[in-house]
């Protein structure tokens, strides 16, 4: 990757045993969390607010709610304003903006020019806290999430990968789809998700990170102006419930009209505040994160069994996810779900060596970086970080990492790579 001199100064500076940014934070008496780095690199200003509501909030009532919320916020208007003129706004004032919804969180961003901030936060406070939803507007926006869901399902990779976590996950919310169902996205009415909105959508489950060519203290003032007034609402509360314990490989077939096959293999990893999670993070790069990897040059250098591979571990709040997945020819699904097992009974009969070790972590360290490096990369991850764990896991994940030893690796990896107690998921033409 290129990376401009200002760029590749911050880079340096990261680098080091560890690195902290310097961040002004204040809590606003509506329990607001508001975090703000000045950058006075790039004349431009950047806003994330983070949500702590996910999928992970909703009863099987709300399912899709936390999604659809984050379109009808994002695209159809307030009480002050139509989605048409809130789009007018934006793009007048220069600005981009946009939302995300996962399981943990969901996102707001605005990102424009700094002579603008003013209206960035009056326009930001406006939507996340006046949304309105007229019953017109609203059959829209269920009608773009009914399509959006619909294209979700005809990719195979995202079908094998909702269904499998469906399977791995029971009645442990992850095991949601985000999106919601179409059904329920069609049915839900306008006053109970109305509700939901007014009920969770409150400073006090908000942190707003504001990253950009700004003074702290006038920034604070106009956060004060458009948020300090608005009151606090219910606590977000969690649907949690312990994913299921599984002495045996579960299988998932699906038939769809493709041309080639798509495998998964997945099991539970452990929770965000585990310190397991550092030692299969680079587990998980030495195994398979690109065409280094040990399943790449297994699966595919020597036998020639896939498309691609690869082998992942996606954090989360509670419990994470441990994930092998390929693409190949059909004929090569028992084959290649052999050699993948084969593959990880290696690493835990012989483990790892310093080379793989310290490679690993310096691609994971140099990722780390590199993911910070635009004003808006800082503010999302920040923001989305500290609605679930906390910011310091940013500033301290380099020197996780690189604490990590080869005994750790080793014993984690005797942990979490199942061999005989996972779900198979395949996806196969007709």
């Amino acid at each position: 990757m290129r990376y401009t001199l200002a760029a590749l100064c911050l880079l340096l500076v990261m680098a080091g045993s560890g690195f902290s940014l310097d961040w002004y934070t204040e809590t606003l008496d509506n329990d607001l969390k508001v975090m703000i780095l000045e950058n006075h690199q790039v004349p431009q200003v950047n806003i994330s607010t983070t949500v702590q509501v996910g999928a992970k909030n909703e009863s099987d009532y709300y399912d899709g709610a936390t999604h659809l919320l984050e379109h009808l916020i994002l695209f159809r208007g307030t009480e002050n304003m139509t989605g048409e003129e809130v789009s007018d706004a934006m793009k007048s004032h220069g600005a981009y903006f946009n939302g995300y919804t996962s399981s943990d969180w969901t996102d707001f961003v605005i990102t424009l020019p700094r002579e603008n901030l003013d209206f960035a936060l009056s326009i930001h406070a406006d939507m996340l806290f006046r949304s309105n939803f007229p019953e017109k507007e609203m059959a829209k926006e269920r009608q773009a999430v009914y399509e959006e869901i619909n294209i979700s399902e005809d990719n195979p990779g995202a079908k094998a990968y909702r269904s499998s976590l469906k399977e791995i996950f029971g009645n442990h919310p992850y095991s949601k789809n985000v999106l919601g169902t179409q059904e329920k996205i069609l049915s839900i009415p306008r006053d109970s998700v109305y509700a939901y909105y007014k009920r969770y959508y409150a400073p006090n489950n908000m942190t707003m990170v504001i990253v950009g060519d700004v003074d702290t203290q006038a920034t604070m003032k106009l956060v004060k102006k458009y948020f300090a007034d608005i009151p606090k609402g219910m606590d977000a509360v969690d649907r949690y419930a312990a994913p299921p314990v599984r002495d045996h490989v579960v299988e998932i077939n699906i038939k769809k009209d493709i041309g080639q096959a798509y495998l998964m293999m997945g099991s539970i990893g452990p929770k965000a505040d585990s310190p397991d999670q550092f030692p299969l993070d680079i587990i998980a790069t030495v195994i398979g994160d690109g065409e280094s990897s040990r399943l790449w040059k297994k699966l595919k250098d020597e036998l020639g069994l896939v498309y691609s591979v690869g082998f992942a571990f996606y954090t989360s709040k509670y419990e994470g996810t441990v994930l092998a997945q390929a693409t190949l020819d059909p004929a090569n699904v028992d084959a290649a779900e052999q050699a993948i097992k084969e593959v990880l009974l290696d690493v835990k009969q012989n483990g790892f060596t310093e080379r793989e070790l310290r490679k690993a972590k310096n691609k994971l360290k140099t990722g780390h970086y590199a993911s910070l490096e635009r004003g808006l990369d800082i503010a999302d991850k920040y923001a989305q970080y500290d609605s679930f764990i906390g910011r310091q896991f940013v500033d301290t994940y380099p020197d996780s990492i690189e604490k990590v030893t080869l005994a750790e690796l080793n014993e984690v990896a005797g942990k979490y790579l199942n061999t005989d107690s996972y779900v198979k998921t395949t996806v196969v033409p007709k």
